[in-house]
């Protein structure tokens, strides 16, 4: 068997660089090349960095140089907060349009096609189906710039799809990842001290784990899954209940009606500041099947969407400070136990505490 030669774009992201790790234990892989603008924070032993920007046609090059066969894609910009609009924009469609250039045409080395999506595509709607599966296509054409990009971004793949019928093409569609070692919008959204919600509404929503998310595409880049497939935990969890996992409080603070006027209020406010798709999301929800992924990957994600909330909610909670009042009931509860075995409590600089007035000398 030919020992693979894997392209990884975004690698000095959490997605691109979580598999490169793993790829690295992989002894049919023969050479990882990770690419991005910046170092890749991951500790990597044998992913060879190249230092690249992929709105530009250097790709190209690249893979016909090394003779690259599979081509993962992770660097889809979900969240605009950290880069400008028009970044995001040529981030996501121009970057994806000069990558599948690179991966295109009778003699292009290129074997395998995995594209890193998410479930935006369907959108949120009042009037959107109970689960959204692969073949299904979402009513209204999007308003936000992210799910517009999804969009143009998927149908530049089904086109390569097409031209390049000699390469497996796989199209993984997450839903909200989340996980101690990524930061999202919605996890932002989650940790907020009192969580906005729209009045009148508490939608079905779902997560995956980092982890599941990260076996998924370490899956599609070793194995031959050709089509779409929706990645999210079993199970669904509703917005109340999400918030209470978290030990958050919540307050209905947005219309149903002008949302997007409100939350810009919270955002100059410095309140909330999350991309405009999620508004749509926490009123109307959204809820996907993961039949084909089940059967085709063999695959059941380990968390379920609830599950996924509770360990976020957990390993949050542990990296957190404790307030001042857990602080003291910590001390008070080491006292008492220092007192039972006979030991004297010592302050925090070493010194011993001062006697209790009318103490025996």
């Amino acid at each position: 068997m030919q020992r693979r030669r894997v392209l990884i774009t975004g690698v000095s992201r959490f997605w691109g660089g979580e598999l490169a790790q793993r790829l690295e234990g992989e002894a049919d892989v023969e050479q990882i090349v990770g690419v991005d603008v910046r170092e890749p924070g991951h500790e990597l032993a044998r992913t060879d960095f190249v230092r690249a920007d992929i709105r530009h046609s250097l790709i190209g090059k690249l893979v016909r140089s090394l003779g690259i066969d599979t081509v993962v894609h992770t660097n889809l910009i979900v969240d605009p907060r950290r880069t400008s609009a028009r970044v995001a924009h040529e981030t996501n469609v121009i970057g994806t349009m000069n990558l599948l250039a690179a991966c295109s045409g009778a003699d292009s080395p290129v074997r395998k096609l995995v594209v890193k999506s998410s479930t935006a595509i369907y959108g949120s709607e009042p009037d959107d189906p109970s689960f959204w599966a692969e073949t299904m296509h979402r009513r209204r054409a999007p308003q936000d710039a992210f799910s517009r990009d999804i969009v143009e971004v998927e149908s530049y793949v089904r086109d390569f799809a097409l031209r390049q019928r000699g390469a497996t093409v796989t199209v993984l569609r997450f839903t909200n990842v989340l996980g101690p070692l990524l930061q999202t919008p919605f996890q932002a959204y989650l940790t907020l001290p009192v969580v906005p919600t729209v009045l009148g509404f508490d939608p079905r929503l779902q997560f995956v784990h980092e982890e599941d998310a990260v076996e998924a595409l370490y899956r599609a880049t070793l194995e031959e899954h050709p089509g779409l497939f929706n990645v999210a935990g079993p199970g669904i969890v509703v917005l109340s209940q999400a918030i209470r996992i978290m030990g958050r409080h919540s307050a209905a603070l947005i219309p149903p009606v002008g949302g997007s006027l409100a939350t810009m209020a919270m955002k100059r406010l410095g309140l909330l500041d999350w991309p405009p798709h999620l508004l749509r999301l926490i009123q109307y929800g959204r809820v996907v099947d993961i039949g084909r992924l089940e059967r085709d990957f063999g695959m059941r994600p380990r968390y379920s969407s609830r599950q996924v909330v509770a360990d976020f909610a957990a390993r949050r909670r542990l990296a957190e400070p404790p307030s001042g009042a857990e602080q003291g009931a910590y001390e008070r509860d080491l006292d008492e136990f220092l007192q039972r075995k006979g030991a004297r409590p010592q302050v925090l600089n070493g010194a011993a505490p001062p006697e209790p007035a009318g103490a025996p000398g």
